[in-house]
């Protein structure tokens, strides 16, 4: 006799799954496909566009006008108004006198008289005869200028009543002293300035003792017609005396005015 053999449950349910499975993937690989088909036949499809009848456009047509000429625009006339002089009685408000500085009031100057000199020398400068001389003795002494050409020098002597000499003085046609004379000693000067002094004390005119002053007010050189040791002692010039012509003789009316 012969055994009939049973197949278990478990044995049965594995082709099952298997049978499911292969079916569903099925599916979705026809559902894919179909999808995939429409949207390729969508892509394809050409698209119809609407074209409307182009119709030309003319430009509006303009008249040619010729431009006319057209003067050029003046800018108004401005009347300007006269300024007003007329004097008025109230004053402006002073707005600032706490702060105001008074305005210092100039007095005029009186006008200084011209002296003989200066009268003789717009004369001989106006007659163009040189040299030209001319005189003053106002003030008890005489005084004889000469204008040696239109450019100067300027020559003054002054004498006594007797005649004497008292001084000379040589100056150019500005008034700036150049050489004076007294007595025995002759002072030279640059610009106004002393800077050369010469002595004649001997017998012989032609005998001089020199002294030089540098530009600082110091007595540098002595220069005597006889050697001796004691030269620069016989300088008449003193230090604390000023340089200039007319602060050492302010009283010369003539050219220290």
């Amino acid at each position: 006799m012969t055994k009939k053999t049973s197949l278990s449950p478990a044995l049965w349910f594995i082709p099952l799954i298997a049978v499911l499975l292969a079916a569903l993937f099925t599916l979705l690989f026809v559902l894919g496909k179909y999808l995939y088909q429409g949207a390729v036949k969508a892509s394809s499809t050409p698209v119809k566009t609407v074209q409307r009848p182009q119709v030309p456009v003319q430009a509006p047509i303009v008249p040619f006008v010729e431009a006319e000429e057209q003067e050029p625009v003046l800018p108004p006339e401005v009347e300007i108004p006269e300024p007003d002089f007329t004097v008025t009685d109230t004053a402006p408000e002073d707005i600032c006198s706490a702060t105001s500085v008074p305005v210092k009031i100039q007095k005029p100057k009186r006008a200084r008289p011209v002296t003989p000199f200066e009268q003789g020398l717009e004369q001989c400068l106006a007659g163009g005869t040189f040299p030209c001389a001319w005189e003053d003795n106002s003030k008890g002494v005489v005084k004889q200028y000469w204008l040696m050409g239109p450019q100067g020098a300027v020559q003054r002597g002054i004498y006594d009543m007797g005649g004497n000499l008292i001084s000379e003085t040589i100056a150019t046609l500005s008034g700036t002293v150049e050489r004076f004379t007294e007595h025995n000693t002759t002072w030279y000067f640059q610009a106004g300035v002393l800077h050369q002094i010469r002595t004649s004390p001997y017998d012989n005119c032609n005998l001089h003792d020199w002294f030089f002053i540098n530009p600082a007010g110091k007595q540098d050189v002595c220069q005597c017609a006889f050697t001796q040791q004691d030269c620069c002692a016989r300088s008449p010039y003193k230090e604390s005396e000023p340089l200039e012509y007319c602060r050492r003789f302010p009283l010369d009316s003539d050219f220290c005015r």
